[in-house]
C-alpha cells in the first residue's frame, strides 16, 4: 500500500506539471478597500462607456446580476475576457476572467493576467461615474484557474503553480513580504490561491513594477 501511495503521488505530480505547462483561463480578483462604496448603477454607466469607447466587436455586452445575493454583480463581457465587480462570498472586488487561449510560458501568462487586472482597476479608480468611492486593496488578491482539468484543486497544483506565481509577485510587490495559501482544500472547488501582502502600494505602483523589466 505504501508503494502504491507513493506511485499515485508521483503520477499526480507528473500529470499536474504537464498540464500546467499550458495554463489557461486565469482569473484574478482584487478586493476593494473597506471604505469603498459599490454602486452597481454607476458600474453599469462605466461599462456602457467602455463598450462605446472600445474597438468594434471587442466588448459584447454587460450583464446585471446585482439582484443576486453574493453573486457576480455587474459583468462586462468581451470576446477575450470578462470583467466584473464581483460580490462572491459577500466581498466586493474587481474580477478579471480570461476566457480564451493565451500564448507564452506559464510565468508570462500569469504576469499578463495581473497586468491587465491592475490596469483595469486603475482605470476604474479614475472613473468619474464611480464618484471616487471605489478604491482597490492590491495587498489582498485571489488568484484562480477556472478550469478543473488544467488545475485540479490539489496540493500538487499549488506547488506546481507557486514556482511561477511567486516570481511574478516578487516583481509586483518589490519584496518577499507576502503569503500564499489555498483558498479551499475542497477538491470540488476551483483551484484558488489567497494572496496577502503588506506593501501598502496602489494598483498603479504595482502595475509599474510589473511593466519595468
Amino acid at each position: 500500500m505504501r508503494n502504491e501511495s507513493k506511485y499515485d503521488s508521483l503520477r499526480i505530480t507528473f500529470y499536474v506539471s504537464r498540464v500546467i505547462m499550458d495554463l489557461q483561463q486565469i482569473n484574478i480578483k482584487v478586493f476593494v478597500t473597506e471604505d469603498s462604496r459599490v454602486n452597481y448603477e454607476n458600474f453599469i454607466k462605466v461599462f456602457n462607456k467602455w463598450m462605446e469607447e472600445a474597438d468594434q466587436d471587442d466588448y459584447l455586452n454587460y450583464a446585471d446580476y446585482s439582484h443576486t445575493v453574493a453573486g457576480p454583480g455587474v459583468l462586462l463581457i468581451s470576446k477575450r475576457a470578462n470583467s466584473s465587480i464581483d460580490n462572491a462570498q459577500n466581498r466586493h472586488g474587481f474580477l478579471y476572467n480570461r476566457k480564451h487561449k493565451v500564448e507564452g510560458d506559464t510565468r508570462e501568462k500569469i504576469q499578463n493576467a495581473f497586468s491587465e487586472t491592475l490596469r483595469q482597476c486603475g482605470r476604474l479608480e479614475g472613473e468619474e461615474d464611480l464618484e471616487g468611492e471605489v478604491q482597490f486593496n492590491a495587498d489582498e488578491i485571489l488568484f484562480m484557474v477556472n478550469n478543473r482539468h488544467i488545475a485540479p484543486n490539489t496540493p500538487e497544483t499549488f506547488e506546481a503553480i507557486k514556482a511561477d506565481l511567486i516570481p511574478v509577485l516578487q516583481q509586483m510587490y518589490g519584496s518577499d513580504d507576502f503569503t500564499l495559501e489555498r483558498a479551499s482544500e475542497d477538491p470540488r472547488e476551483r483551484f484558488a490561491v489567497q494572496i496577502a501582502a503588506h506593501s501598502n502600494k496602489g494598483v498603479s505602483d504595482l502595475l509599474a513594477n510589473l511593466e519595468n523589466q
